[in-house]
């Protein structure tokens, strides 16, 4: 196995799921949407993994802002619905 490989594939296995769907989820939000609320990734990242200490449901959150395909109000909606209260 390339070193490169196994380095990633031991990366992965120490990973938080969470980082998993907060990068998804950024991504759309940041790269696919262009929504304005995050500069960058970083801060959509560091926002998530916040949102997931404090018990944010990522997945539906996830799911809910591909479906609102970067309607603003709907990804508010969204972020209300399931992020933290």
């Amino acid at each position: 196995m390339p070193r490169s490989l196994l380095f990633v594939v031991l990366a992965a296995c120490g990973r938080d799921p969470a980082e998993g769907t907060c990068d998804d989820l950024c991504h759309e939000l940041v790269v696919s949407c262009d929504y304005a609320a995050f500069p960058s990734l970083e801060s959509c990242l560091q926002g998530c993994l916040y949102d997931a200490s404090q018990g944010a449901d990522l997945e539906g959150q996830l799911a809910c802002t591909v479906e609102a395909a970067c309607d603003t109000f709907a990804i508010v909606e969204c972020e209300h619905t399931y992020g933290v209260e």
